[in-house]
């Protein structure tokens, strides 16, 4: 029988059935426990390394390449397709990896062949010279790394006491944004190479991944295997009740809305600077000091947040904080259209997203709906960050259009995000 998480309706805190070792024994030493904090800090910075590296700066040299005139709509259609494949590759490699058994346990398996898929891709996407191809591989490439996310995050639901997710949640937003900044300076810095920079991405990744498989093996070959997948198993993987799971349904809700407003503006920042900003060629080398901009923000934002969580113990005032930030952020670009504008933003951005992320998982964590499906509601919840991509690039690009004009972003961007964080007052059971 599925065990619910989090805390009981009235408010009081239940026994986590995670706070407990593979085995089902004792929480897990502190050296175990090190070892996968810093092996998926690792892990997480090399997969935003990527990403960061080819969506903010790949994917749109090589767009304006093929077809300069067109170049907003033709990224619109490959960053929103692309997205696609990481929505439904999340909960598909969640599933998977709840219902595999290995001696290298049912995560790793999964993790390796995601990573080396993703070389492969790296590659074919390397010598793609025209939108459908690019689209196509970036779409595999979505799903290939999601095999690779969703089993490394079910590790701190499946491994971490609850006490000790604060510390995990914040090294995991950190290294999120962290990657993200760092392969937008290094999508950058082989924007005139990009072969050699695909290269370079995608192997990092693939050694970390295999650096936290080797240390993180736990064989569960003993565990009591699951029912045979059938379709309505696999159709299930997309799905949790709403209404039997309201807490769920509303984090997932709050969390969409905001990275559908968060989202276009990272996807578009090398366009934004290049027309908004007026700096033109000069834009590639702007990104980076954009990028450390909120680098700089996130190593504010990230571990205070954590901390506090810890020590409060209250997520959800955290997170509306956070979000509030991020509404601020948004201001700055508006009010003064220039490079130190964009810096202003960037730095709050990171703050406030920083703080966002790291407190934002201890919440996930509390509104899981079952102990035995863990992977697959991760992989749902992961949806939150995928299907924002599709909707809020179209959107973006829908607005840019109307309006002649990529400052109509930053107001839209605002009003998702402060409707997103009004669903927190939906949320019961949770502080």
């Amino acid at each position: 029988m599925s065990t619910p998480l989090g805390n009981t309706a009235a408010g009081a805190p239940s026994p986590d059935p995670l706070d407990r070792t593979p085995d089902r024994g004792p929480t897990l030493a502190a050296l175990h426990l090190r070892g996968l904090l810093a092996t998926i800090a690792t892990t997480n910075i090399a997969l935003t390394l990527l990403w960061g590296a080819v969506q903010s700066i790949f994917l749109a040299v090589q767009v304006q390449a093929i077809d300069p005139a067109g170049a907003a709509g033709n990224l619109a259609i490959v960053v929103g397709i692309g997205s696609i494949g990481a929505m439904a590759g999340a909960p598909i490699a969640g599933v998977l990896s709840d219902r595999t058994r290995t001696r290298w346990g049912g995560r790793g398996p999964w993790m390796l062949a995601g990573a080396g898929g993703t070389v492969v891709l790296a590659v074919l996407l390397a010598f793609a010279h025209s939108i459908p191809l690019l689209t196509v591989y970036w779409f595999l490439m979505q799903v290939s790394t999601n095999f690779v996310l969703t089993p490394l995050s079910a590790h701190i639901p499946d491994r971490v006491p609850l006490p000790r997710r604060g510390l995990f949640s914040s090294t995991l937003g950190l290294c999120q944004l962290a990657g993200t900044v760092a392969g937008q300076a290094v999508g950058a810095a082989f924007a005139s190479i990009i072969g050699i920079g695909y290269a370079v991405v995608a192997v990092v990744f693939l050694l970390a991944t295999i650096v936290f498989v080797l240390v993180n093996r736990r064989s569960n070959v003993h565990e009591p295997k699951p029912a045979a997948m059938n379709v309505r198993t696999f159709l299930r993987t997309f799905w949790v009740n709403p209404v039997k799971h309201p807490n769920f349904a509303w984090t997932f809700l709050g969390r969409f809305l905001l990275f559908v407003g968060y989202f276009p503006l990272q996807a578009y920042t090398f366009y934004i600077l290049q027309d908004y900003i007026g700096l033109e060629k000069n834009a590639v080398e702007s990104v980076a000091q954009v990028g450390l901009a909120a680098l700089l923000g996130t190593v504010v934002g990230t571990p205070l947040a954590g901390l506090l969580a810890d020590k409060i113990r209250r997520i959800k005032p955290l997170v509306a904080a956070a979000s509030g930030l991020l509404i601020v952020a948004f201001a700055a670009p508006m009010i003064s259209p220039t490079l130190p504008g964009m810096l202003v933003y960037s730095f709050l951005g990171g703050v406030g997203l920083g703080s966002y992320l790291s407190v934002d998982y201890i919440l996930i964590t509390q509104v899981l709906p079952s102990a035995d499906d863990v992977g697959k509601d991760l992989g749902v919840i992961n949806i939150t960050t995928t299907l924002p991509q599709t909707i809020g690039v179209a959107v973006a690009s829908v607005i840019v259009t109307l309006f002649s004009t990529y400052a109509a972003l930053f107001p839209v961007a605002m009003g998702f995000v402060l409707v997103g964080a009004l669903m927190l007052f939906f949320i019961r059971g949770v502080r």
